[in-house]
């Protein structure tokens, strides 16, 4: 990974913020690093090497970046095809001294009101439900208080928004009834909703290319049905 520099300069509105875990303080210096005039194109893998984390982890943090708003992320793709080229992760408002003021920018523009905050996270949640249950994978009956927690620690610990829920449901559905792929396991919304899970079916990562049939083997036997709940 090309950069010029001489070490990492850590703002103190960065190193100070309450808003940020020690990982997200970590990884937005060091994509800012690597955030040159086209931006940063590192992939999981390499801040997985980077670091010393799961790919998956890596992906959770940055996600977790950009739903707070502090970096954008988007998709470079083949002409024609679905697959991806590059991931671009952009640092918003860089300037001289680094890093914007997460002070101002975080607290002042993007706190809201515990009101605010609940009904949309009960609204997210029942969207959520309801778009599973459209894509007639596995009917459930009502949200029962294992998924809603499980829609709420997805979004709220995991750092997913909503889109990234609504995608991985919709590219595992496509996946999961094409002829063309050889995946067949039929998950439950509970058994979806699990970060190792969702990972497999975002965009991002290639789903389409990973479980086309002339890529590998189905090692995933004959359709199993999760339990209803």
């Amino acid at each position: 990974m090309e950069r010029s520099f001489k070490g990492v300069w850590i703002p103190k509105e960065i190193w100070l913020s309450k808003e940020l875990t020690l990982q997200e303080k970590v990884f937005l210096v060091e994509i800012e690093s690597l955030d040159n005039e086209d931006g940063c194109f590192a992939s999981n893998n390499y801040f997985a090497e980077f670091f010393g984390l799961s790919k998956n982890r890596c992906s959770e943090v940055i996600k977790s970046l950009e739903k707070k708003k502090l970096i954008s992320i988007d998709y470079i793709r083949q002409e024609g095809k679905k697959n991806i080229q590059k991931r671009v992760i952009k640092v918003f408002e860089k300037s001289n001294g680094g890093i914007r003021n997460i002070e101002e920018g975080y607290s002042e523009n993007l706190e809201e009101n515990n009101t605010s905050i609940n009904n949309t996270l009960l609204n997210s949640i029942y969207t959520i439900f309801e778009f599973w249950n459209s894509q007639k994978i596995v009917v459930h009956r009502k949200p029962n208080d294992k998924i809603k927690s499980r829609i709420k620690n997805m979004i709220n610990k995991h750092g997913y928004s909503e889109n990234d829920l609504k995608e991985a449901i919709t590219n595992y559905k496509t996946i999961l009834t094409g002829d063309e792929y050889f995946w067949s396991y039929k998950w439950g919304l509970l058994e979806f909703l699990k970060p190792e899970n969702v990972d497999k079916f975002l965009t991002e990562n290639n789903p389409f290319e990973n479980y086309l049939k002339a890529k590998g083997n189905n090692q995933n036997g004959n359709r199993k049905v999760a339990r209803n709940f």
